[in-house]
């Protein structure tokens, strides 16, 4: 009844007569007289704030919200709870301390401590200093909700991180007074987000650290509430320099997103609670249905959910989506890896405006040596190129890695780097690799083909070998490079070589799948009960297939002979699922799954055998 007057009285800034409200609220066919309908009015309004009676025009209007006022006028509540560790809500409060500010300056304060009618676990007590015996002599919280509701009066509430404690606040309101709480809010954690955008920690002691102010009472409702009374006023300082001065500024720019913009999501909350905590892939929709982008997650709910909250780490283009996403629709798979192969092939089957091209791919990177050019080029790259002349190191965890591993081989070995089918000339003028002595610049025609032959031959018979003399090879050639480079130089080649090194390691243990990209992997589904697998031939994802027995792995077989006799590849337009499995490869725990080399002609039974006995071991995990 309340806030259908108040609606209407928001429409008329001049107010309205009781009998104008009291029709409202009865139709005017009820009628009644003058002194009935001023009698239920201020009976109705009186006790809410919202709404004050003037004499002047006898009429109701709208009380002036502090949202309205300048900055040095507004009445803020500052305010901290102290909580059991039983979740939230009214139940949880066992401390109250709040500080009441006005023009920059402390005119109130409020503590008190409130027995929750529970006891507290040994975390708490520790963390607070509050313990059961000191709550058995406090009231309990109807006992003192009106003393705190009196105390926050139609203020601006402020907290740091309150998400929490206005929770609380709102559900003792409720408990108490039968309706929520209607003042304003105002977080100095979201606040200190846009006040202090380098500022990588803007927790409470770290707010503290940066402005000076002393960490005194910690843990206990007053002291915290007073620590953000005073991180408030700083915060209100550095604002008005860059002339933010009233409340409804502050209010608004706590809500903006890292574009400077306020953050607004359309997505339904209930639509992301009612998402599987299961791995798949979500689409997000505009609110016409238009297909906006596609996702996927090892948890569905908590990702989408990632979306409804201001965090500082979405791009401009991220929060330009989630301005639009009206609907989600999800589909719970198998597992993380099963997520990211279907996400792939959905994102280049359905081009959604919103994905960029390969971004959904893990980041995963290998050194090329292209041994088909007359002059073999180094590169990085994030793809394998099965059946091309070329050798592969790797996968690298991060492109940083691989442009180390490439900095030390054009060191040791000397080889070109620069893009494109060299044609030597006399007359070109090398570039800055040469300067450095990292390359012998056969552009330049320094050296001929046959002597920059055999600075790949040393490279190969170093890095291309399965035994320890390719390494003791790299290790000689490092020595000596690194003493001819001196100092610090050589120290920066040994610690590139390590990383150099490590690649080769992983790489040797992978060969089979940097030189033909052909194998059969086993992985173990979120579900019992099942075992996922992928068969990849000469880099195509050729099958993939669900078994829920060792029987199962004949079939599979059967499916990989059949495409490679032209009878019907699987996924073999999927080029992205390559890249997929190679990162799980290298960054997949033992028990997670198996690998099995795929012989590039016929099938033996042996491996069928080590496949089903891997798959029950799978399926017993």
């Amino acid at each position: 009844m309340r806030d259908t007057v108040f609606e209407f009285l928001s429409a008329r800034p001049q107010g309205a007569t009781p009998e104008e409200i009291f029709a409202l609220v009865f139709a005017p066919s009820v009628g009644g007289d003058a002194p009935l309908a001023s009698s239920f009015v201020a009976s109705l309004l009186g006790e809410d704030r919202r709404f004050r009676w003037d004499e002047s025009t006898n009429t109701w209007q709208l009380a002036p919200r502090q949202a309205d006022l300048a900055l040095a006028d507004t009445t803020f509540v500052v305010l901290d709870l102290e909580t059991t560790d039983q979740g939230g809500g009214a139940s949880a409060i066992i401390e109250v301390g709040a500080l009441r500010i006005r023009g920059g300056k402390v005119i109130a304060e409020l503590e008190q401590l409130i027995n929750p009618g529970t006891r507290l676990s040994p975390f708490v007590v520790r963390l607070t200093g509050i313990d059961d015996a000191l709550l058995a002599r406090q009231p309990p919280l109807a006992a003192v909700w009106p003393r705190i509701a009196e105390f926050l009066g139609d203020s601006v509430l402020v907290a740091h991180n309150g998400a929490y404690d206005f929770a609380c606040l709102n559900a003792a309101s409720l408990a108490c007074d039968g309706e929520p709480l209607r003042n304003d809010q105002l977080c100095t954690f979201r606040l200190a987000r846009q006040v202090l955008p380098d500022t990588p920690r803007r927790g409470l002691d770290s707010l503290a650290a940066h402005y000076g102010i002393p960490t005194l009472d910690r843990h206990r409702a007053l002291g915290d509430a007073r620590m953000t009374a005073e991180i408030l006023l700083q915060l209100i300082e550095d604002l008005a320099k860059h002339g933010v001065s009233t409340t409804a500024q502050l209010l608004e720019m706590q809500h903006r997103a890292q574009d400077g913009k306020p953050f607004h999501c359309p997505l339904p909350s209930e639509k992301v609670a009612a998402l599987p905590a299961t791995a798949g892939i979500y689409r997000f929709y505009d609110e016409t249905g238009q297909l906006l982008y596609i996702g996927r997650a090892r948890n569905l709910r908590e990702r989408v959910g990632s979306y409804l909250s201001n965090a500082a780490g979405h791009s401009d283009k991220t929060l330009e989506l989630i301005r639009q996403v009206c609907d989600v629709r999800a589909e719970s798979l198998g597992s993380e890896l099963e997520a990211a192969l279907d996400e792939a092939a959905a994102i280049r089957r359905e081009r959604p405006p919103y994905n960029r091209l390969s971004k959904h791919l893990p980041r995963i990177a290998f050194v090329r040596l292209t041994l088909e050019d007359p002059f073999p080029r180094l590169s990085i790259t994030p793809r394998l190129r099965p059946g091309r002349q070329a050798l592969h190191i790797g996968p690298f965890q991060k492109r940083r890695d691989a442009e180390r591993a490439v900095t030390a081989l054009t060191r040791l070995y000397k080889l070109r780097t620069c893009p494109g089918t060299l044609q030597p000339e006399p007359t070109v003028i090398p570039c800055m690799q040469a300067d450095l002595q990292a390359c012998t610049a056969p552009c330049a025609e320094y050296i001929d083909a046959a002597a920059y032959r055999t600075q790949v031959s040393d490279c190969l018979a170093a890095i291309d070998g399965h035994d320890a003399e390719s390494d003791n090879r790299l290790m000689a050639r490092l020595r000596q490079v690194a003493r001819e480079l001196g100092g610090e130089r050589g120290a920066r080649l040994y610690a590139d070589t390590q990383i150099l090194r490590g690649a080769l390691a992983t790489g040797r243990s992978l060969s089979w799948l940097t030189r033909q990209a052909s194998f059969v992997a086993l992985a173990a589904a979120d579900a019992a009960g099942t075992v996922l697998a992928y068969a990849v031939d000469q880099g195509e994802l050729v099958a993939r297939a669900s078994l829920q027995d060792e029987s199962d792995v004949e079939p599979l077989l059967a499916r990989i002979r059949a495409s490679r006799q032209g009878l019907g590849r699987g996924d073999g337009d999927m080029v992205d699922g390559l890249t997929i499995l190679a990162a799980w490869l290298r960054d997949r725990r033992a028990d997670e799954g198996y690998v099995f080399p795929l012989p590039a002609q016929d099938i033996p039974a042996e491996l069928a055998a080590e496949m089903a006995v891997a798959c029950a071991a799978l399926l017993r995990r």
